[in-house]
């Protein structure tokens, strides 16, 4: 009965290992810097995730993303905080899109002259509460009934939008067939120790 238990976890590790994915998940890193200076500073870093396939054209989507998160440092103006796709009522606006392939993305600020580029729209919590707004560079925060603003200057000369290079996500087939695999190699060394 062991060596039948043995031989169905060894087949469901293999089986996990070979299945061919779907499609490769991929993350990247987002970091909007230097564009709220007059409020005394802040940035804004997050990762979002998207399938492979859909990245090949060098952007990823509204309708591409499969997950984001995002972290605001705070500033004078807007205390700190981070909000994530996780958070149950989590939302976007305004089709966020993202160049991922050295394009560089271009925030428009108020104004909302867009000269050609994406728009990589607004992610707001699930409370409601807190709101970013990577295109106009808005960050807004609802506190006790307070509402905080900060909104960045798109014409700073020291902002910054910076990609980074994709980044594979583990396939969770992938992690179950390392996990039993793993599991094997330290049952199969404790059942030699003991008859050693």
């Amino acid at each position: 009965m062991k060596r039948l238990a043995l031989a169905a976890t060894v087949a469901l590790g293999w089986a996990a290992l070979a299945a061919p994915a779907n499609a490769a998940l991929f993350s990247w890193d987002i970091e909007y810097t230097g564009w709220w200076e007059e409020d005394g500073g802040g940035s804004i870093s997050g990762t979002i995730f998207a399938d492979e396939d859909d990245a090949a054209d060098g952007i990823v989507s509204a309708d591409e993303l499969k997950a984001w998160e995002w972290n605001w440092s705070g500033n004078d103006a807007v205390s700190a905080f981070s909000i994530s796709s996780e958070e149950e009522g989590a939302t976007t606006d305004f089709e966020p899109s993202f160049y991922v392939n050295d394009t560089l993305n271009q925030p428009i600020g108020m104004d909302f002259v867009d000269p050609d580029n994406l728009d990589q729209g607004s992610f707001i919590s699930g409370s409601g509460n807190e709101l970013l707004d990577l295109q106009a560079l808005l960050v807004i925060s609802f506190m006790d009934g307070v509402e905080s603003v900060s909104v960045g200057n798109p014409t700073a000369t020291i902002g910054t939008v910076t990609v980074s290079e994709p980044t594979p996500v583990p396939e969770p087939a992938t992690v179950l067939g390392l996990l039993a695999l793993a599991g094997i190699s330290t049952a199969t060394f404790k059942r030699h120790k003991q008859d050693t």
